[in-house]
């Protein structure tokens, strides 16, 4: 029976160095007014450089649910019986929503199993990563989709951006919240909680004591034997390497974190001024060994 693996461009899969055959929902991105396609014909770096050159808010938008219907139209037509599809969470994107209309259009052809990761970024790239190898082997989706609740639970991101502008803008934060933000120079400490809504954890007003904050909330999680963890970079790499010097200086790791690039969409939305970690404990999943984090 054939099966097949399809993803939210979100996950970034675009940038792993990782062998897959995962198909990709591709999200749409607007700059001045002009759709552009992330993964496809507009990356991360291209977008960060379009948004040092634009005063205008940058818009993000679900795939058409006409590019849904024709995927799922030629994966059917390809033969295939079973999709998993994982979702970026449906808290922060009308995507799951959309999906999930489209697939109920198929019922009795095709079964199609949409999933919520209520997270982003290389989480739903490691959670589709992980369908893909259980769906090999032949794991029931509903059993695959057990596996992902299981990796997800204990997976954890905590972040902080210098400007909130654009979360406001594409309403991913309370704008009354992120205006009074603005106005106090606050940095809040942002989370993807377990419904995976973006909400604000602590308020500080300088960066740097935003990123401590940060490490220090993770600290006991970094140091268990049984996690794993890595940074998400929105291309500064002197909060990068700012991150990675307080996780030496404050929990005492010595050997610098992976660094993974976010999804051009993700940029889309929080902007290219902030920087993520991100950890992982308990049974360390497929995709964790693919892209070296353990």
């Amino acid at each position: 029976m054939k099966r097949q693996v399809v993803s939210t461009s979100s996950s970034g899969l675009d940038y792993l160095d990782v062998k897959h055959n995962i198909e990709l929902i591709r999200l749409r991105i607007y700059v001045n007014n002009v759709e552009f396609i992330d993964g496809k014909n507009i990356t991360d770096a291209s977008l960060r450089d379009l948004m040092t050159q634009t005063t205008r808010p940058v818009r993000t938008a679900p795939a058409p649910k006409t590019e849904v219907i024709e995927l799922f139209e030629r994966l059917y037509e390809q033969g295939t019986k079973e999709i998993f599809v994982t979702t970026l969470s449906s808290k922060v994107s009308d995507s799951h929503s959309i999906i999930s209309k489209v697939a109920s259009q198929f019922v009795g052809r095709m079964h199609i199993y949409v999933y919520d990761c209520k997270d982003l970024n290389i989480c739903e790239a490691m959670l589709a990563l992980e369908a893909e190898k259980l769906m090999a082997e032949g794991v029931s989706m509903a059993d695959i989709a057990k596996r992902l609740d299981s990796i997800r639970a204990n997976h954890k991101m905590l972040f902080a951006v210098e400007d909130l502008t654009y979360l406001i803008n594409n309403k991913k934060l309370s704008g009354t919240a992120g205006f009074f933000a603005n106005m106090l120079s606050i940095k809040p400490v942002l989370q993807v909680n377990d419904a995976g809504e973006v909400l604000p954890v602590n308020k500080i007003r300088k960066f740097d004591r935003a990123a401590k904050y940060i490490v220090d909330e993770l600290a006991e999680t970094l140091r268990r034997p049984d996690s794993f963890a890595y940074i998400l970079s929105m291309g500064r790499p002197t909060l990068d390497n700012q991150m990675q010097a307080l996780i030496q200086e404050r929990v005492g790791i010595s050997k610098p974190l992976p660094v993974m690039p976010v999804s051009a969409i993700s940029l889309a939305n929080h902007g290219p001024t902030g920087v993520a970690l991100c950890v992982c404990k308990g049974e360390i999943p497929h995709a964790a060994k693919m892209l070296n984090f353990v």
